[in-house]
């Protein structure tokens, strides 16, 4: 019997993650491994992506910020901290080899026409902005992939990394690009200069030093239990000063304007309350960060509801309200019901299949 030409409502849902962190791969040209790569678990991520890829009918995969990592990527044998075109063209080059997996896994997923991907640019991925660092991604994944500079909003929903809370991080996303020397550069954050002379020489020594969540109460602990390291962390910062009082390329650089950078810090609670001023607008009922690699979620009194997606990469924190070393595929989906705007956000964690193995470091 004929059901007269109906079908079945469309499924739709959008799935959003947060700092991946993406970087030259976990293996060196040698075979060797590459301790300071911090994502780790390309397999499951593309076992994500192929499971709703299939899930729904139409999926928008928001990645979040942070996608991949170039602010301590060593595609060549310093830590630059000025980002020109061409080596931002090479490190995306890079990691998309390094990651050949996840890749391919983006590319099935846009071969469906109905499926989406919105790329939210971050800090550590702040190369994206350029426009054929845009293109070779696109070549390597899809012609539809939509790049956004600071955040996304659909439905009700608003999409945003978070580093622009911290003075740090903040970039100028109406105009990003200034000319040196004759040459167009981007016009990196003082975290890049902080990640090129204090972050990577101190991981050099130990790798998981930056994986540590929130650091000033690393430093406390480290006063107490790690006292040669922490003196070697003072060093390495009274060197940066040092350095950073001659450099012009940054939004500051007497001490006094550091300092100040440095106390203007975006934890758990201040992306909160700026979700909270978010969610006064009546156009906005969800709101979801990432950038502080912690999940949470908080529903606030009128019913509006904050998410941070976490993130997919090993951290150790030192918070109470996550405290210890852990390792959470977390994401948020949201699905909507039928063609409506109205929908249902969950913060997710992925386990995927079993594996019996993996790398201890």
């Amino acid at each position: 019997m004929s059901d007269g030409g109906a079908s079945a409502p469309r499924t739709r849902a959008k799935v959003v993650v947060s700092d991946l962190h993406l970087g030259e791969g976990r293996r060196n040209w040698d075979g060797s491994l590459n301790v300071l790569e911090d994502f780790t678990v390309d397999s499951r991520l593309a076992e994500f992506i192929d499971h709703y890829g299939k899930a729904y009918d139409e999926v928008e995969l928001v990645l979040n910020g942070n996608f991949f990592e170039m602010l301590r990527c060593r595609a060549v044998v310093d830590y630059p901290d000025v980002l020109f075109e061409t080596y931002a063209i090479e490190l995306i080059r890079v990691a998309m080899d390094g990651h050949r997996q996840v890749i391919e896994a983006l590319r099935r997923f846009c071969e469906n026409p109905h499926h989406s991907i919105i790329y939210i640019v971050g800090e550590s991925d702040v190369g994206m902005h350029w426009p054929k660092v845009q293109e070779e991604f696109r070549r390597r994944v899809s012609d539809r992939v939509k790049f956004m500079p600071d955040y996304y909003l659909d439905r009700g929903v608003y999409v945003e990394h978070g580093h622009q809370y911290e003075a740090m991080y903040a970039i100028d996303v109406k105009e990003p690009f200034k000319e040196v020397d004759g040459l167009p550069v981007l016009k990196l954050p003082w975290g890049a200069f902080f990640n090129a002379h204090f972050v990577q020489p101190l991981r050099k020594i130990r790798p998981q030093f930056y994986r540590v969540r929130p650091m000033r109460n690393y430093l406390v602990w480290a006063l107490l239990f790690e006292t040669r390291f922490l003196w070697r962390v003072i060093w390495q910062f009274l060197t940066m000063l040092a350095s950073a009082s001659s450099r012009k390329l940054y939004p500051g650089n007497s001490l006094l304007t550091i300092l100040k950078i440095f106390s203007q810090a975006a934890d758990t609670e201040t992306l909160e309350e700026y979700a909270e001023v978010l969610l006064a607008s009546d156009s906005t009922q969800k709101v979801i960060f990432g950038y502080s690699h912690i999940p949470n979620y908080r529903q606030f009194q009128n019913g509006k509801e904050y998410f941070n997606a976490g993130a997919w990469t090993k951290n150790l924190s030192l918070d109470l309200r996550s405290l210890g070393s852990f390792h959470r595929l977390t994401y948020v989906l949201i699905e909507f019901r039928g063609e409506s705007s109205d929908s249902q956000a969950k913060l997710m964690e992925w386990f995927g299949k079993y594996e019996p193995i993996e790398d201890y470091v």
